[in-house]
């Protein structure tokens, strides 16, 4: 039986200023199939996040999310949970209005053996 493969909770994004765009660090996913993105956020900032997925760093295309994430309001928090085959994955915040200020965390693993 083979060992499953995975990524320890791990910061992406510290003390992100959300009154503008942040886009996270590339993070190398190649063999893990189940990605998992915390966002954590004070303060009363509008906007939207997405994943973006990529196999060379380079190009970068948004995955479809089952429903858009917002961010908004006081203390809140989101968790966004992907399955996706790329290579490289990264978390990304469109600033539409508001401050505040964002923490962003990611875990992963394989699904299959």
């Amino acid at each position: 039986m083979g060992s499953k493969r995975s990524l320890s909770y791990s910061e992406l994004i510290v003390d992100g200023d959300m009154s503008e765009d942040i886009t996270g660090p590339s993070t190398n996913i190649l063999h893990l199939d189940r990605v998992g993105f915390q966002l954590v956020w004070t303060g009363t900032p509008v906007g939207t996040f997405s994943v973006e997925v990529s196999n060379d760093e380079t190009v970068w295309a948004a995955l479809t999310l089952s429903a858009a994430v917002i961010g908004g309001g006081a203390a809140d928090n989101a968790f966004i949970d992907v399955e996706t085959g790329a290579a490289y994955v990264r978390v990304k915040y469109t600033d539409t209005s508001g401050v505040g200020t964002l923490q962003a965390h990611i875990v992963a693993k394989s699904i299959s053996g």
